[in-house]
C-alpha cells in the first residue's frame, strides 16, 4: 500500500483540524460562485462527514485489529460525498474519491512517489468533471497546477515526501496568479475560497505522509475579503452567472442498477438551475444545484430513489432572517412537500424533503441542524419524520422539536417564528402550535364549506387546552395542486370577515384543504 494507515489516519485528523480552523478566514473571501461566504464552512463539514466515516470504521476495526490504509480512505471520499455541502463542498469530495481510487488500486511495485503524484492528477479529474460547466481561475485549476508539480517531481525521481511537499509550494504560489485571472475573484481581489480549502487539506497530507505535525493554516490566509470593488450581482454565478438560482437544492439518489446516473443527473438539472455538480459512483450520486424552482430541481433526479434532500435559500442573510454564525436560533423545516420548500426556505429555514422513495431520518435532520450554523436549532417535522427517527432527534445537543405535524401547523409555526425576535422565536413558535385550530376540507367541497369552517375555527377553543384564549390573528390555508383564483378570493373574503391576515400556500401532494385559524 503507498499510504500506511496511520500517515492516512493523519491526513484526516489533520485535514478535519485544519478547515476547523481555517473556514472562518475562508468564509470571509468567498465571493464565487455565490457571495454567500459559507465555502470554508461548507468544505469544513464536508471532511467533518468524512472524517466521522473513518472515525466509524476505526471503532469497527479495533475489534479485529484496526483498520487499513484503503479503508480508511475509502470511508473518507465516501462520507465526504455523503456530507458534502455546497458547490465546493461536492468538487471537494470527488477531488477525495478521485485520489482514493488511485491510491487503493496501486500495484505492490509501483513507488510511493508516482503512486501518489497520479493519484493527485486523478483527483484533479474527477473534481472537473463533478461539473457542469468548470471554471478556470477556481479550485479546479489549483488542483491542476497542484498534480503538475507533483508529476514532475515523479518524473525526476524525489522522494514522496518530497514530491508532496512540491505540490503543496506550487499550489501556494499559483493560488494569487490563478485567482486574478477569474473577472469576479480579480475584481473582488480574493483569492478562490474553494482553492484556499483545497490546500488546507493538501498541507494535510503532506504533513500525514512526512509524519509532521499539521500546520497551521491561518498563517497563509487572508484575514479578510478587500471589501473593496465587489462583484457585481450579476457575475455572482457559475458559468451562466446572470441566471443563477435562489436556492440551493442538495440530495443523494441511489440505484441499485449498473447505470451511471451523473451524466443524467448533470443534463436534468442543467436544465432547472446553474452551478450544478454531481458526484459518487456504486449506485450513489450526490448532486447540487442552484435554481429558482427546487420542486422542478427535485423533481428532475426522479432518476433514481432520492434522499437526504435539502434546500437553502441562498440569500437568505440579506432577508434580515439570519442572525450571524452561531448567533440566535436556526429553524429546521421537515416536509413532503416539494413545492413548500421554496416557501419555508425564503422564511429562512433550512428545509428537508422527503421524497416518495426513502423515509426521512434522523441523520438526514442532523444535517440540516448542522448546516443552519446554529448552536440552538427548532425542528418543526411536519409529519414526515416518524418512530425511532422522531425519537433520536430528541438526543441531538441544541435541537428543540415541535409537534407541528402537518403543513399547517408547520407553516404557522415557521411563521411565528421569523415574526418573534431572539429567544422568543421559539416560544412564539410553540405557543403558535398550541393555539393554532386546523381542519380539513375535501378538495371538492371546499369552496362551498370554507367561509363556515373559518368561522367555526374563529370561535372553537385553542387545539391545546393548556393554551391561554387569544383572539385569533391570521389565516393560513394550504391547497392541493395549483391556487385557483375562485378559491384564493374565498379565504380573502373569509379572512377579512374575522380581521385575519390570510397566508395561501400550494401543495401538490396535499390530500385534502388545510385550513389553520391562529
Amino acid at each position: 500500500m503507498t499510504l500506511e494507515v496511520a500517515q492516512a489516519i493523519a491526513w484526516v485528523d489533520g485535514a478535519r483540524a485544519g478547515l476547523a480552523q481555517a473556514r472562518g478566514r475562508i468564509d470571509a473571501v468567498n465571493v464565487f460562485p455565490v457571495a454567500d461566504g459559507d465555502t470554508g464552512t461548507n468544505a469544513w463539514l464536508t471532511l467533518e462527514g468524512g472524517a466521522r466515516a473513518v472515525d466509524e470504521v476505526r471503532v469497527r476495526a479495533d475489534q479485529t485489529g484496526g483498520p487499513d490504509a484503503a479503508d480508511v480512505l475509502s470511508a473518507f471520499a465516501r462520507g465526504a460525498m455523503l456530507a458534502a455541502r455546497g458547490n465546493s463542498g461536492v468538487i471537494l469530495s470527488q477531488w477525495l474519491a478521485g485520489f482514493a481510487r488511485r491510491v487503493t488500486g496501486a500495484g505492490p511495485d509501483e513507488r510511493a512517489g508516482v503512486v501518489l503524484a497520479d493519484a493527485l492528477r486523478a483527483a484533479a479529474r474527477a473534481a472537473r468533471q463533478a461539473l457542469a460547466d468548470p471554471q478556470e481561475g477556481t479550485v479546479l485549476t489549483l488542483a491542476d497546477e497542484v498534480a503538475d508539480a507533483a508529476v514532475l517531481g515523479a518524473d525526476a525521481g524525489a522522494p514522496t515526501a518530497t514530491v508532496l511537499a512540491q505540490s503543496a509550494t506550487a499550489g501556494h504560489q499559483a493560488l494569487a496568479r490563478i485567482s486574478a485571472t477569474h473577472p469576479v475573484l480579480r475584481r473582488a481581489h480574493v483569492p478562490d475560497a474553494g482553492a484556499c480549502a483545497l490546500l488546507v487539506v493538501v498541507d494535510a497530507l503532506v504533513a500525514g505522509v512526512a509524519g509532521d505535525a499539521a500546520p497551521g493554516p491561518v498563517a497563509w490566509l487572508p484575514e479578510r475579503g478587500s471589501g473593496h470593488d465587489e462583484p457585481a450581482p450579476q457575475e455572482c454565478g457559475a458559468g451562466h452567472a446572470a441566471q443563477g438560482g435562489a436556492f440551493e437544492v442538495m440530495l443523494v439518489v441511489r440505484d441499485d442498477g449498473p447505470r451511471d446516473l451523473a451524466e443524467a443527473l448533470r443534463r436534468a438539472l442543467g436544465q432547472v438551475g446553474d452551478s450544478v455538480a454531481v458526484v459518487g459512483a456504486d449506485g450513489w450520486w450526490h448532486a447540487h444545484v442552484h435554481t429558482d424552482e427546487p420542486a422542478a430541481a427535485i423533481e428532475a433526479c426522479a432518476l433514481g430513489r432520492r434522499e437526504q434532500v435539502v434546500v437553502r435559500r441562498l440569500d437568505v442573510v440579506e432577508l434580515g432572517v439570519d442572525a450571524g454564525p452561531g448567533a440566535g436560533w436556526g429553524l429546521v423545516v421537515v416536509t413532503a412537500s416539494p413545492g413548500l420548500a421554496s416557501w419555508y426556505a425564503t422564511a429562512g429555514a433550512v428545509v428537508v424533503v422527503r421524497c416518495p422513495e426513502e423515509p426521512v431520518t434522523a441523520a438526514h435532520v442532523r444535517r440540516a441542524v448542522e448546516d443552519t450554523g446554529r448552536r440552538d436549532v427548532l425542528v418543526l417535522p411536519g409529519g414526515a419524520v416518524t418512530g425511532a427517527e422522531l425519537e433520536a432527534l430528541l438526543e441531538l445537543d441544541g435541537v428543540e422539536l415541535l409537534g407541528a405535524d402537518d403543513e399547517a401547523r408547520a407553516a404557522v409555526a415557521t411563521l411565528a417564528f421569523v415574526t418573534g425576535d431572539g429567544s422568543a422565536q421559539v416560544h412564539a413558535a410553540a405557543l403558535a402550535t398550541g393555539r393554532v385550530r386546523v381542519a380539513a376540507l375535501e378538495p371538492a367541497t371546499a369552496r362551498a364549506s370554507l367561509a363556515e369552517a373559518v368561522a367555526h375555527l374563529v370561535g372553537a377553543a385553542p387545539a391545546d387546552e393548556h393554551a391561554a384564549p387569544s383572539r385569533p390573528e391570521s389565516l393560513t390555508v394550504v391547497v392541493p395542486g395549483p391556487l385557483e383564483d375562485d378559491l384564493a378570493a374565498r379565504v380573502e373574503a373569509a379572512a377579512a370577515a374575522h380581521g385575519l391576515e390570510p397566508t395561501i400556500l400550494s401543495d401538490a401532494t396535499a390530500p385534502a384543504v388545510l385550513v389553520a385559524v391562529d
